[in-house]
């Protein structure tokens, strides 16, 4: 439903996976799932120069009957975004739940958008099953799981059993509590945000207390305490978690799988490594400490998750009582052992975010005085760590200078963690809490804002390997994690979280909170389709799911209610920006930079929907 210009080329996903740079069509680009009924909702019409927009309608559809009419607002062009150029259409008084078609007038003819359900509860109703029926399908299962119940180590001796989990990613059958951790300021968390955000997500859901929910609730728990239990099996009685049971191999056989080390580099293959081992490896293991997680590199959130599960009346095949023993002894390994598990001795801001989720929820399971105090201490911290360089003001910094603080995954997460740490602070903690949120969501939106950004795509301030900084829309590829790089939409569904939360915390100033509103749902409209490529990248709904390629193999397909990868910078130049090259353009193994599904994804979206849009 698009109208066709000049050239009459359209490229869809084939061999590029997205509109060609060539394409000459105008295209509205709209969240492919639907729009809230009391929401912000815009559109964004994507054109080339030269095109011209000159109104635009709303109408009913079936049947026409126009509800709204304006003029679209001329953006512009996005620097380096190949030729395109781009319009918004502001529809937000269209309030009536129902389907409509956007249309817009140009000279060479109307355009029209494919239809747009605006629904009350539209993602919830839409989404919400898809997603928690992904982690079902996501489970270690099979043999696989049998191999897990008899687990050996990569370089030494022992045998445990840690079956149970999810398999981490489209392509990699493994079990990960976070697989960055050379990389120093970019750990992601990983099963263990998952088990989070499903405790989370339900506490969520129960507050709305939406009788639509009740089912969700019932099967949110379960899938959390099936997460749970497989916390309990991976932690070491004398210590931490084991950070990763490493699905290795072109086969992906039971046999190969062990407990590694933690990574000492990522590897990319290439047709010529295709059939070799497929790990993350490490020269050499120093000593047990090579296995197990930091806070930062998941033992955070595996605790927060586990205090959280012994609060339930209800358990999976261990106690309630087993849930918070495994929490409290490993927060007390790791208050003593902690830096000693980091790749460079020291805590950082990812330490800072990831321990206040831990002592915030045994302190609401427990009421302990000691984790009261400990929340306190990192609470402190992460505020203190607003910094400013040049004209920027307000950033997060990870480390004891002025470095800013970006992330592939959990960008969102410090502002999280401090919002779900103020109903436990004292008074004066609380004014010191919001004020930093406050400022750190007045950066983001600011830099947001900075450039033509017809999205509202979340920008940041980032740093180059050589100290070199900027701000941009994409992680870079020249971090200290290269050479990986990816599509980030967990990153987009943690900042909805974040400016979800925040809206919430502001209430009481109605243009920011709806500033706060808008922005959230700028990020999840993305993922949901309203994106340059037209894409929405939550399996089997909308348009144009991207599919998975594995050196021009179908063998390991996205499944519904996964969320790909996603956008990233582009593939030769960071400015740019690409989705879903295929082996046959890169001679790469790289489809999954884009195309590839993973848990973090799915489990900052599935937490930012439950907190709704209220």
């Amino acid at each position: 439903m698009t109208r066709r210009i000049s050239v009459p080329l359209m490229v869809f996903f084939s061999a590029g996976l997205g509109l060609s740079a060539m394409a000459a069509d105008l295209k509205i680009l709209t969240n492919q799932v639907g729009y809230e009924t009391n929401g912000a909702k815009r559109a964004v019409v994507l054109g080339h120069r030269g095109d011209t927009l000159t109104a635009f309608a709303v109408r009913r559809y079936p049947g026409g009957g126009d509800v709204l009419s304006g003029i679209p607002v001329h953006v512009g062009p996005v620097a380096t975004w190949k030729d395109w150029d781009f319009w918004t259409v502001d529809f937000s008084p269209v309030a009536e739940a129902g389907t409509y078609v956007i249309e817009c007038a140009s000279p060479g003819g109307p355009v029209r958008s494919h239809p747009v359900l605006v629904q009350p509860g539209v993602l919830e109703r839409n989404t919400f099953s898809d997603v928690i029926y992904y982690f079902k399908g996501q489970r270690s299962s099979g043999l696989l799981d049998k191999a897990d119940r008899t687990m050996t180590f990569e370089g030494k001796d022992g045998t445990v059993d840690v079956h149970g989990g999810w398999f981490d990613a489209t392509g990699d059958y493994g079990k990960h509590l976070s697989h960055l951790s050379y990389s120093t300021w970019f750990n992601p968390q990983q099963i263990s945000l998952t088990a989070w955000s499903l405790f989370k997500s339900c506490r969520e859901l129960g507050r709305r207390g939406d009788p639509n929910f009740a089912q969700y609730e019932r099967r949110l728990l379960d899938e959390a305490l099936f997460g749970a239990d497989y916390l309990v099996r991976i932690k070491d009685p004398a210590g931490s978690f084991y950070i990763t049971v490493s699905g290795r191999g072109p086969g992906k056989k039971p046999e190969d799988r062990r407990i590694t080390a933690k990574a000492g580099r990522h590897i990319i293959l290439t047709p010529e490594t295709k059939d070799k081992v497929r790990d993350y490896g490490r020269e050499k293991i120093e000593d047990d400490a090579a296995y197990e997680a930091a806070y930062r590199e998941g033992a955070g959130l595996c605790i927060a998750a586990l205090a959280m599960g012994s609060t339930y009346r209800v358990s999976g095949d261990f106690e309630s009582a087993d849930y918070l023993k495994a929490a409290e002894d490993a927060f007390a390994f790791l208050e003593k052992n902690n830096r000693r598990l980091t790749n460079d001795g020291r805590e950082n801001i990812l330490d800072d975010y990831c321990a206040l989720a831990a002592a915030t929820e045994l302190y609401r399971a427990t009421r302990k005085p000691l984790y009261k105090e400990a929340a306190d201490k990192r609470a402190s911290s992460l505020t203190a760590r607003l910094a400013a360089w040049d004209k920027y003001r307000n950033y997060w910094r990870a480390d004891d200078g002025d470095r800013p603080f970006f992330h592939p995954v959990d960008a969102g997460l410090p502002a999280v963690s401090l919002a779900e740490y103020l109903p436990i602070a004292d008074a004066g903690m609380r004014e010191t809490v919001l004020a930093a949120l406050r400022k750190s969501m007045e950066f983001e939106l600011a830099v947001t804002a900075e450039v033509a950004n017809p999205f509202g795509y979340s920008r940041q301030l980032v740093q180059s390997v050589g100290g070199t900084r900027r701000t941009a829309f994409f992680f870079p590829h020249d971090t200290e994690t290269a050479p990986w790089w990816q599509g980030e939409n967990a990153r987009l569904a943690s900042m909805a979280a974040a400016a979800r939360l925040g809206a919430r915390l502001f209430a009481e100033d109605a243009a920011f909170a709806a500033r706060l509103k808008a922005f959230a749902l700028d990020q999840l409209n993305w993922i949901l389709g309203s994106n340059p490529f037209d894409s929405c990248m939550l399996q089997d709904k909308g348009r144009n799911n991207i599919p998975y390629m594995f050196f021009d193999s179908y063998e390991y397909t996205n499944a519904p209610g996964g969320i790909c990868n996603g956008v990233t910078g582009g593939y030769t130049g960071e400015g740019g920006i690409d989705f879903g090259l295929h082996y046959a353009q890169t001679g790469q193994d790289d489809d999954w930079r884009w195309a590839e599904q993973w848990l973090p994804h799915a489990a900052w979206f599935l937490y930012a929907v439950s907190l709704g849009d209220d």
